[in-house]
């Protein structure tokens, strides 16, 4: 990593403090100027005094003032220190790690979905979710440590200097000692940390199957708990497997750098005796070297360790770094204004349609179609032939790998792909919200209709009624232990009606009567006809009985249209949709 990009990741992380907490810079400054301050005061004090009652029989009373001296100074700085360090930064630290998290979650969910597919992007989004927000303010305290450090090794060093050389030469070979292991164990860290950052995330995903409640009906029917349980087991063997070589490494450079601890150690005390019986140091001096030689090496360790501590934490920075400024998923824009040789009015005009989610096979191939905003669209095919990667790729979620999307939309204040569609895909999600929230989060003045009328349309008003709050009932249990778990059917009510309430032209309905009861199903559909004549909707499905009423049917196969028409025309044509229409009647009417 270069030396721009390392303090390049420092100073973003760095402006991101200065917008989440702009005081915390401020008050730990005048913290690390204070302490640094006390500590000198307490090395001067302590020589001072040792010397002033052996050598100079003081009366009780200069020496009870000195001390009182002392003890409220000291006592001042410890109490502001406490104050910084207790209150004030956990308070900050509360604001940035809030401020942290809302930026990750807000930057993540912008990505485009494609860049999950990468275990590179996945490994560094984990780092960066799961993170606290800590890098936000390490670089200032490691600026603030070394400020602290560097004038704190100055005094301390003109005070052994007085005493003799070989005290700042042993000081610093401790310090570069310690500098060296320091960046070993730290590089083992970093290694430790990107081998395991996959175990992680499967840890991750165990934990949460036996925790979230959702999960807990197939784990009881099925034996595949054991399975997880065994590959928590295999994960764990797999750790210890990687880990192995580098914690024993660590564990034997630890005990190298402990027993040279102690070899300079047992050379200070030899030279400090030498000195004293010889008469060249007071005893005052040689208490102050015995006990403050770890505080200078550890002066001399922080200068030196500045640098690579700064290039440590920017490796874990990068991470957090990209996720931010990758590629975002990107909004198309909706042409408001017919051009004059356009004669399709509202419409979607897709053309040479290609997608493919692994780079080397399309699951989309040469799509051309338009569609108008103006009718009912079904979006039919057999299972895996390509339709539901088609409404993804209108939506915006992913990006075609060739063609491209048009979208018009004359005479309607519409700027983007997103404020032009309502949609249920076929793998929505039901949250732990209440049930309106979970239909229209944040709702305006006219919310609360909304909500009601997307309840009505999608027949979930009954159940709603036997609910203890209403609407305002929370679901599932993960934040409150009373939620209420809707059946299949009922979440997917809830999906639709979420997909109504947000009250948008186009009507996007993947497979919606997938989960419900032959009589809501039908209503269903009766109401997604008559809403039909209002606004557009696009019904993907695999039952065709519902596609009668349709204004222009697209037939998928093998990733391409293979029959395009209304329903009139193309069981005319005789074709794959007629087919398969007469294969799923003949079945209704055998089950009947």
């Amino acid at each position: 990593m270069k030396t721009r990009e390392v303090f390049g990741f420092n100073l973003e992380m760095t402006k991101h403090l200065m917008k989440a907490s702009p005081k915390y810079i401020i008050v730990n400054s005048i913290d690390s100027v204070v302490g640094t301050a006390s500590t000198v005061l307490q090395i001067l004090f302590y020589q001072k005094l040792i010397d002033l009652v052996i050598y100079s029989e003081p009366s009780i009373a200069k020496i009870a003032v000195s001390f009182l001296l002392y003890y409220l100074l000291c006592s001042a700085a410890k109490a502001f220190n406490h104050w910084v360090t207790l209150v004030f930064n956990e308070k900050e630290k509360r604001r940035i790690y809030l401020y942290y998290k809302k930026m990750i979650y807000t930057e993540s969910v912008k990505k485009k979905i494609e860049k999950y597919s990468s275990e590179t992007y996945r490994n560094m989004l984990h780092n960066a979710v799961y993170h606290n927000g800590d890098y936000l303010y390490s670089f200032a305290v490691q600026l603030l440590g070394l400020m602290s450090s560097v004038i704190s090794f100055l005094s301390v060093l003109y005070l052994f200097q007085r005493l003799h050389f070989i005290f700042v030469f042993a000081a610093v070979i401790s310090a570069v000692k310690n500098c060296v292991c320091s960046s070993r164990v730290n590089k083992l860290k970093y290694e430790m940390h990107q081998v395991n950052m996959m175990i992680e995330r499967c840890n991750t995903y165990i934990y949460n199957l036996f925790y979230f409640k959702k999960y807990i009906r197939e784990l009881r029917f099925y034996p595949i708990g054991n399975y997880f349980i065994s590959q928590y087991a295999r994960l764990k063997e797999l750790w210890w497997q990687k880990n192995k070589k580098m914690t024993i490494r660590r564990g034997c450079e630890d005990l190298i750098c402990k027993a040279a601890d102690l070899l300079i150690y047992a050379s200070n005390v030899v030279v400090l005796m030498l000195l004293l019986v010889r008469g060249e140091i007071t005893v005052g001096e040689f208490s102050m070297v015995l006990t403050n030689f770890v505080l200078l090496s550890s002066y001399i360790e922080r200068i030196i360790m500045f640098f690579p501590a700064v290039w440590d934490g920017a490796k874990y920075m990068k991470d957090i770094s990209d996720v931010i400024h990758s590629e975002n998923y990107c909004l198309k824009e909706v042409k408001n204004e017919t051009a004059a040789d356009d004669s399709q009015g509202a419409c979607i005009k897709c053309e040479n349609l290609c997608f493919s989610y692994d780079g080397k096979n399309n699951v989309l191939n040469n799509v051309t179609a338009v569609l108008p905003l103006t009718k009912k669209i079904a979006v039919v095919g057999e299972n895996g032939s390509g339709k539901t990667t088609f409404v993804k790729l209108l939506l915006g979620l992913y990006t075609p790998t060739a063609g491209t999307i048009e979208y018009c939309c004359p005479d309607r204040h519409i700027k983007n792909n997103m404020e032009l569609f309502s949609v249920m895909l076929q793998d929505y999600r039901i949250f732990a919200l209440s049930v309106a929230d979970n239909i229209l989060p944040f709702p305006d003045e006219n919310g609360k209709k909304r909500i009601n009328d997307a309840i009505c349309f999608c027949g979930l008003e009954e159940k709603v009624r036997t609910l203890p709050q209403g609407a305002d009932t929370i679901l599932t249990g993960e934040f409150l232990e009373e939620g209420i778990c809707l059946s299949g059917g009922e979440q997917q009510k809830t999906a639709i009606a979420r997909a109504h309430a947000k009250n948008r032209p186009v009507l996007i309905l993947d497979e919606p009567s997938g989960r419900l009861d032959p009589l809501s199903e039908r209503r269903l559909i009766e109401k997604i006809n008559h809403l039909s004549a209002d606004k557009s909707v696009i019904l993907v499905t695999h039952n065709l009985t519902y596609t009668k009423n349709a204004d222009l049917v697209l037939y998928f196969e093998n990733g391409a249209i293979a029959e395009c028409g209304s329903p009139q025309q193309l069981i005319s044509c005789k074709g794959r949709y007629e087919k398969m229409l007469s294969e799923q009647m003949k079945r209704m009417e055998a089950e009947a």
